[in-house]
Order: C-alpha cells, then structure tokens, then sequence
C-alpha cells in the first residue's frame, strides 16, 4: 500500500505542513520532539515522497550534472569520483556526461540541462580557446545566473564564471624548476590540443621557467598531441626519429607521460638513464609505471567534491566571480636523473 503525506500527518498527529518542512529540512522551527514523532511515522508507514510533485513546485530539479571532456582518461574519472561521493552524501543526484571533446555535443547537454531544469553544472577539463565556444558558454552562464544557479568550472574555460581548480601555469612552472634544478636545459614539451585553454595556461608556464633562466625557447621542441595514449606515442616516436636533442620530456598529463615513456623505450633508450620524463596529474596509474612517474599531484577528487558544495551553494552576490585554487605538490618517483656535473653543484 501507497502512503501519502496526509496519511503521515494524521500518524504523527501534526499538520501536513510540519510533516513539509521536516521533509523538506525547512528554515522553519520545528521542535526535536515533534520532528522525532514525523520521523517515526515517516519510518512506520515506509512513506516515500513524491519527488515528481516536488519538482513541479520548484524552479529546479534536485540533480547536478558533471561535463567531462573524455571519460576514458582517469583524470575525470577521479573528478568524477569526487562528484558523485560528494552529491550523493547530500541527497542530491548527480551524473555524468562524455562530450568526446566535440564542442557540439556539449552545447546539446546544456539545451537538455535548460529542459530539465537541473540545480547546477559542473565543467570539467579546459574550454576551447575560441570565440564561438567563449560566446556560447557565456551565455550558459547567464541562463543560469538568470534562475539564480550555478555552472562551476574546474579547468580555464577562457572567460570569468565560478571556479574550483589549480593554478595550472603555476603547476607547469613548478615541474618546469623541478626539471632544470635537475641540469635539463634541452626539454620537449608535449601538450594537448593546442585551442585548448589548460594546455595554454600549462605551456604559458613552462616558457616563463624558460625565459627566467635564461634558456632558449626552441619552438621545434614544443609539440601538441590529441591526448590519447596512440597518439601521444605516435607523435613522440616521429619526434625521437628526427633526432632533435633532448635530454628530458615534460608532459602535460600523466596519460601521455605514459606513452610518452613506452616510446622512449621501445625506441631502444631507458627512462631516466637516457631521457627523462614527468608529467602532471597525480593519476593512480601513474604510481605503477616502470619507473615510476615524477608527476605534480593534483588533487583531483578533492576538487570535485568541492565544485559539489560550490554548486549547491548559493552566492550572496550573484554578479561576483568565485574563484578557489587548490595547491599541487612534486611528487617525486624514479624517471627523472640529475645530469649536473660535479663542478656545477
């Protein structure tokens, strides 16, 4: 048998009202003793409430959303991770979306977000460095500025809105110090796409490191991949066939870190003794690789549940711009050798 919130409220003895608000965790005061009677009640009667009829008086739905740009690689399945731990634990139901990094097939999830009038987006991953893509997510923003929710980003997207992530030309900076501490002068960057806004903010930082040392900027040795695992080695491989001198490789991910380590080596050179290499991400896979990856640890799942709690937040101040930046850290395995000589230490 089916219960109602009446039949609740004549259990508990109390107005349909109190039984509302104790459901719905209302601002309105409601006695210990009374909100233990709706309970108990609630428990005894096994009532469920109707969650299509609370939709229908809202302006939203209970549920968040999450954009990843390529759910293949376990940099937005740890975010993900977070996102979904986090929404759950606060009743709030939250799923996932894989864009394949097509621009028009994201732009289709936020005409169904609008449809269904979710409570919040989170974005994951770097925007796409054009006009077209700034002007449309732009808009995105405003329509949910316009019901008074949020859309949270955890990547650069190339214009202001709310966001919760790292400080990524710093973190490439970071690595870049790490590397040339070490004796490297003659590194080969490998980035993504070249449009996107990540990969920018990542290279930005490594060139910076460059220029503050004083070492020449060789535009041969900066080269962009499609971020998959074939076509990181692909590219690497033809790289290591040209023979341009490099004594170590600086990605911008762990997942072509580790491409990038297997081309070295079925190219018939070792990782560190011939060429080293570090990566960025902190991924769990990365903590297996042989050797084992030299990587900044970002905190990933710890971002993603943050962006849960910055999402379902509402702003005191809406025409404000919130920006949270976590701290990354070297962490330090076995792929990196020290090529300074003894008279330079």
């Amino acid at each position: 048998m089916s219960y109602s919130i009446e039949d609740v409220a004549n259990e508990a003895g109390v107005s349909i009202a109190t039984v509302s608000r104790v459901i719905n965790n209302s601002s309105h005061a409601v006695s210990e003793k009374t909100r233990k009677k709706v309970e108990k009640a609630i428990k005894k009667l096994d009532y469920k409430p109707n969650i299509s009829a609370q939709t229908l008086r809202q302006s939203y739905t209970n549920v968040i959303a999450f954009i990843a740009r390529d759910l293949s690689d376990a940099y937005y399945g740890e975010m993900a991770r977070g996102i979904t731990e986090a929404a759950i634990s606060r009743g709030v139901l939250s799923f996932v979306c894989n864009t394949g990094r097509k621009t028009d097939d994201e732009m289709r999830y936020h005409e169904l977000f609008n449809q269904y009038r979710i409570r919040g987006l989170i974005l994951g991953g770097g925007g796409f460095d054009t006009e077209a893509y700034k002007n449309n997510l732009r808009d995105e923003v405003e329509k949910y500025k316009s019901r008074n929710l949020r859309i949270v980003a955890l990547a650069p997207q190339g214009i202001e809105m709310d966001s919760v992530m790292i400080d990524n030309s710093e973190a490439s900076k970071k690595m870049t110090e790490y590397l040339v501490d070490h004796g490297h002068k003659n590194i080969l960057y490998v980035g993504g796409s070249a449009n996107v806004c990540t990969v920018k903010e990542r290279l930005k930082g490594f060139k910076l490191v460059l220029q503050e040392h004083n070492i020449p900027i060789n535009k041969k040795l900066i080269i962009h991949t499609d971020n998959t695992w074939k076509g990181s080695y692909e590219t690497v491989s033809e790289v290591l066939k040209s023979g341009h001198e490099f004594t170590a490789v600086f990605c911008d991910n762990d997942n072509v870190a580790l491409s990038v380590m297997r081309a070295i080596q079925d190219f018939g050179l070792s990782v560190p003794e011939d060429i080293s290499v570090v990566g960025m991400g902190g991924l769990p896979n990365s903590q297996y690789s042989s050797p084992q990856l030299t990587t900044i640890k970002i905190p990933l799942y710890e971002i993603g549940a943050k962006a849960v709690e910055t999402v379902l937040t509402t702003k005191d101040y809406p025409n404000t711009v919130e920006k949270l930046l976590f701290s990354t850290e070297i962490r330090e395995g076995s792929s990196v050798k020290s090529i300074i000589s003894n008279e330079n230490k």
